[in-house]
């Protein structure tokens, strides 16, 4: 070995040597002879350095002197690490003329090159929350052993599998900076190791919670973590002042994909929570906002609200004035995806076939997209109503014609078997992929410009989320001239932490249907209908499938446990169809969805197991789904009393919330029935509904 090493300058010049890296410091693979063993091994070439670095090294060891030492250390103390097999310097009149590091070459996939094919391929959270939770744990355990790396960047952690497909231990490579501490690595140590890792920033704040065993993050990391990265994007923007020759080089001989997205592309779906990820941190997403955008808002809001606040004054007066055909106005999102379909179209049978919504995803395949128009066909032939929305992701602003080939696929195969569909989703949240009204303008183009060879087609939207009506009106002002939708739908989430008649600020659900029907009424762009497309409640206890807490259930989140019970859900679910649909506000609401672990009617986790808001949908549709509303009784504040009419029959409703000790007027009844569908005798007014039949 020692004989071989002498000449390792010559073997640099052998034909099997592979080079692995590029620039002053680099690696190459090569295997030993056999009479030294035989192995593939990684050789680290040290450039030549300057005159006070050789001094320096001379008594503090060369770097790979450190890097042997650095490597020794960690396996020592059973941290990954390629094996370390030797050092090499030569000397010569105190100057280091070579210096290499030898240690067993690692097959494996650096942190960098697996989160750039996440982030620009598979644009999927599920493994990207795979290898934060693999390599945080290794951080930890590295800078407890007393080793802080010094230089973590992500193409500096190797992440090998096993035969059988699951990960190894993650492996530290480029030690030479690192630094031993037996007697402890300190809170700005760490930090300053974490703070050389590139991730977006949500998913960091993730990174550190689980470094720090899932419990709060200290205020100290967090404070010098923050410190360190600010310093470090600034050091690393200034490398094309500070070295302009090798950043032109770079730059001519990059390839035309980058390591990473750009911040702003970057895209990440959640499956357990079916919707895409908060990617980036606050601080990230200010850097990216665009004034302009913000600034049109503002004055188009300015402009706008006046009128719609006096109309919205007047339709609040009238809420509840007008009889209601309950008739198609009670609808429910399906998943058309092959673990799910045959079960929810039994429960969707049970539930009377009532208005179904089926979306249709930008980032998945062709394959689902073909599942999804089957089960368009087959609800079609059944005279179930279908209403279609069709969503985007950061890919169909990036790359319109994909986005339009999309569109056309899809609109070509529903446009006569559905009665309308959703176009875009979700444009005021940054997690959707749209960042203003003219990259959202971009998406509805292609879709109107199909209506004129699918003159059937009724298009909706802008499907905002929230109460946020500022961006609302500003997507309305996005569709094309001479284009209008033909219903204003909405995603209204009224209280997600709460009842559907509590207030944020002055507004409830009522008030906040009234204004949705106010902007629909006043807007030039979109006829006078309004659609909710999408609401529920998150369900405590749900973890990672909640849309709350997902896709990390944080320290903070554990404490809170957020959402509602099953029972509370339920009430809400009738109490919210109620409210909507009887103001005469809304034509038309679609719960989201049938089966969902975290918010769904149905536990698809625990075999589609039926929870109480099913139950009580389905004694809803059964017991008014074909009445007419006739009024609302007046009543005490807390006492919500609705009148219908059924066949001639008289139904009411009555639920209390807020204060218990109500009086229901006196009016005629054969039976009570609760929420669920059973005879009570011995009946109570609650926050939980009762019919009185």
């Amino acid at each position: 070995m020692t004989a071989w090493l002498e000449n390792v300058s010559d073997r640099l010049k052998e034909v099997t040597t592979e080079r692995l890296s590029y620039g002053p410091d680099y690696v190459v693979k090569l295997t030993l002879p056999v009479e030294v063993g035989g192995q593939v091994v990684a050789l680290k070439i040290f450039k030549r350095q300057g005159l006070f670095k050789d001094w320096y090294d001379q008594r503090h060891g060369s770097k790979a002197e450190r890097s042997f030492v650095a490597a020794s250390y960690l396996q020592s103390n059973g941290i990954g690490t390629p094996a370390p097999i030797a050092w090499l310097d030569k000397w010569k009149d105190g100057r280091l003329l070579e210096s290499y590091y030898l240690c067993l070459f690692e097959a494996a996939p650096c942190l960098r090159d697996l989160l750039s094919e996440i982030l620009h391929d598979r644009r999927d959270n599920a493994p990207m929350l795979e290898l934060m939770q693999l390599v945080a744990p290794a951080v930890r355990a590295m800078h407890d052993a007393g080793f802080m790396h010094g230089d973590m960047g992500n193409q500096n952690i190797l992440l090998p599998t096993r035969e059988d497909g699951t990960w190894g231990q993650p492996q530290f490579i480029d030690l030479n900076r690192g630094k031993i501490s037996p007697s402890g690595v300190s809170a700005a140590e760490r930090a300053f190791d974490i703070s050389r890792m590139i991730l977006p920033g949500a998913y960091l704040k993730i990174f550190k919670l689980i470094y720090s065993h899932h419990e709060d993050t200290s205020v100290e990391l967090d404070k010098y973590e923050q410190k360190y990265r600010v310093r470090y994007e600034r050091h690393r923007a200034s490398r094309k002042f500070r070295r302009p020759l090798r950043y032109l080089r770079n730059k001519k001989n990059a390839s035309q994909r980058p390591v990473y997205p750009l911040l702003k592309d970057i895209w990440l779906w959640d499956e357990k929570s079916a919707q895409p990820m908060i990617a980036l941190d606050a601080r990230e997403k200010r850097q990216q906002r665009q004034i302009g955008y913000l600034l049109r808002m503002f004055l188009r809001a300015i402009g706008l609200l006046p009128r719609i606040y006096r109309h919205y004054r007047k339709l609040l007066a009238s809420s509840y004035q007008q009889q209601i055909k309950m008739h198609g106005r009670i609808g429910v999102a399906l998943h058309p995806h092959p673990a799910y379909i045959d079960a929810e179209l039994s429960l969707l049978e049970s539930l009377g076939n009532p208005p179904v919504l089926i979306r249709f995803c930008h980032h998945e395949t062709p394959v689902d997209w073909q599942r999804g128009i089957g089960v368009v066909n087959y609800l079609h032939q059944r005279g179930v109503a279908i209403t279609a929305a069709i969503l985007q992701d950061r890919r169909a602003v990036t790359n319109p014609a994909e986005w339009s080939s999309f569109l056309e696929l899809v609109v070509s195969a529903i446009a006569d078997k559905v009665e309308q569909i959703e176009i875009t989703h979700a444009m005021n949240r940054v997690k959707w992929g749209v960042w203003s009204d003219r990259e959202f303008s971009t998406l509805l183009e292609p879709a109107f410009a199909l209506q004129r060879r699918f003159p059937q087609v009724k298009w909706i939207g802008p499907a905002c989320i929230d109460f946020e009506y500022m961006p609302l009106l500003t997507a309305l002002s996005a569709v094309p001239k001479g284009a209008k939708f033909s219903a204003l739908s909405h995603l209204l989430y009224v209280d997600r932490r709460g009842a559907p008649e509590n207030k944020q600020g002055y507004f409830s659900t009522l008030e906040k249907s009234a204004l949705l029907r106010a902007v629909a009424e006043t807007s030039e762009h979109t006829e006078n209908q309004v659609i909710i497309s999408e609401v529920n409640w998150p369900l405590k206890d749900t973890g990672e499938w909640s849309p709350v807490t997902c896709p990390y259930v944080t320290p903070k989140w554990r404490r809170l446990r957020p959402g509602e019970t099953e029972d509370e859900y339920a009430n809400y679910l009738v109490r919210f169809y109620i409210i909507t649909l009887c103001s005469g506000h809304v034509d038309q609401v679609f719960w989201w969805r049938l089966s969902a672990f975290g918010y769904g009617l149905v536990d698809d986790v625990h075999e589609f197991r039926q929870r109480p808001a099913f139950v009580a949908l389905k004694m809803l549709l059964a017991t008014l789904g074909e009445a007419v509303f006739i009024r609302k009784w007046p009543t005490q504040s807390s006492l919500y009393l609705f009148e219908f009419e059924r066949n001639g029959k008289i139904i009411r409703m009555a639920w209390v919330h807020g204060e218990s000790t109500v009086s229901l007027p006196e009016f005629a009844f054969d039976q009570v029935v609760d929420r669920d569908g059973n005879v009570t005798e011995h009946w109570v007014l609650s926050e939980s509904p009762l019919y009185f039949i």
